[in-house]
């Protein structure tokens, strides 16, 4: 999956989580980006490190609902907000109920598509 534009991004995060997909959101990042996890702020660079991030969050959830909120663009650089709802089940078997809002920043890449440079899912 890649995004066409920059409002494509929150789509295909959630697309990513309800076909459980983690490299198809750790393709979203662009190779140095950097993803913020919760809920200690812990900043993850590089498409290893978010892909290390996201193991349990996709062992976890298994449906997911983002709508975009906002979208501001200048030049190849754009940052969108967007509310989030994400369900599963814990280790235990013990139902998980997760909403937020988070902001992306992403950066257009020489062949047209956006890539996310930063993800902070609860920095709005």
């Amino acid at each position: 999956m890649t995004a066409a534009r920059p409002e494509d991004i929150p789509g295909l995060i959630a697309a990513s989580f309800n076909a459980n997909d983690p490299q198809a959101m750790i393709d979203l990042f662009e190779p140095d980006g950097v993803l913020v996890t919760p809920p200690d702020g812990t900043q993850r660079v590089g498409r290893a490190a978010v892909a290390e991030a996201l193991t349990s969050m996709f062992t976890a959830i298994t449906a997911a609902d983002i709508t975009l909120t906002s979208a501001m663009r200048s030049g190849d650089i754009a940052m969108t907000h967007a509310n989030w709802h994400l369900t599963g089940k814990d280790e235990a078997g013990e139902p998980i109920d997760l909403r937020g809002k988070g902001t992306v920043v992403s950066r257009r890449q020489p062949d047209g598509t956006w890539r996310i440079l930063f993800d902070d899912p609860v920095g709005v």
